[in-house]
């Protein structure tokens, strides 16, 4: 299969959202440490030197492993971030279908963001969100034990941060996000 040239955001949403209901998940916040173990792929914490996760595939068991830095300074929500953005590139079957030193970095990006879509469907799901539109940006960062500015990016993609104008800060925040798509 060929890399795609764009992000197929809406491929991503649909599988982030598919694989939720296939888990029959309904409450928040999600834990993907329990989705890791739930689908019998492990999860390994290591030194890394600063790279904040990746994943791997053992053919010979036909079993992903998820490994993430054990760095002393990362926050509990960057690790599930990491934890999810994983899980999300698994899912999209980056690691079966590309072969990764193949990879440019354009092609390297699009998966990122293929895999960071997933993420954001995994661990703040626009289902769920969108029912909290009276909810400031702080209570639903908390509902789904995430970081406030993982919370203005998932709206700003979802084109639901304008609910949210003037219940926090978001102004500020939002000039802060770089267009990285959660």
């Amino acid at each position: 299969m060929q890399i795609p040239k764009k992000p197929r955001y809406e491929y991503a949403k649909h599988v982030g959202r598919d694989f939720i209901k296939s888990l029959h998940i309904h409450s928040y916040p999600i834990d993907p440490i329990d989705i890791i173990y739930r689908m019998d792929w492990r999860l390994e914490i290591d030194d890394l030197c600063g790279e904040e996760g990746y994943t791997f595939y053992n053919t010979r068991n036909k079993q992903y492993c998820i490994v993430i830095d054990n760095g002393q300074n990362v926050s509990k929500q960057r690790c599930k971030f990491t934890i999810a953005h994983e899980i999300g590139h698994i899912l999209m079957k980056h690691y079966t279908t590309f072969a990764r030193n193949t990879l440019d970095d354009h092609a390297y990006r699009v998966l990122d963001i293929e895999a960071n879509v997933v993420a954001g469907e995994l661990l703040m799901p626009y289902l769920s969100i969108h029912k909290n539109p009276d909810k400031s940006i702080d209570f639903l960062a908390q509902k789904y034990d995430v970081s406030y500015g993982a919370m203005v990016t998932r709206l700003k993609f979802l084109g639901l941060h304008h609910l949210y104008e003037g219940t926090n800060d978001t102004s500020v925040a939002c000039e802060h996000i770089s267009s990285y798509h959660t």
